[in-house]
């Protein structure tokens, strides 16, 4: 059975390797090559819970500094009110 987009409903998901951000309480970690399937029309993404687990118990470790993220980066941040 081919997998359908239950977001717009097209009939073309693809495997992909994409950037993910996962925030919680104002804290971010940025995981890259994260497999998901994605819509090649509307790019509404899906992850297995197991990788969204995976991603929560790293934030988790490194929040509560038993490990050390690979890098880190400053990002800027701006209100857009105040543009």
């Amino acid at each position: 059975m081919e997998k359908k987009c239950s977001f717009c409903g097209h009939a073309e998901v693809k495997q992909a390797s994409v950037t993910y951000i996962y925030r919680r309480n104002g804290n971010y970690l940025i995981v890259e090559d994260v497999p998901c399937e994605e819509c090649t029309y509307c790019s509404e993404r899906y992850y297995e819970a197991a990788v969204l687990k995976k991603i929560e118990a790293e934030f988790d470790a490194i929040q509560s500094r038993q490990k050390k993220p690979a890098r880190k980066l400053d990002v800027p941040v701006e209100s857009f009110a105040s543009l």
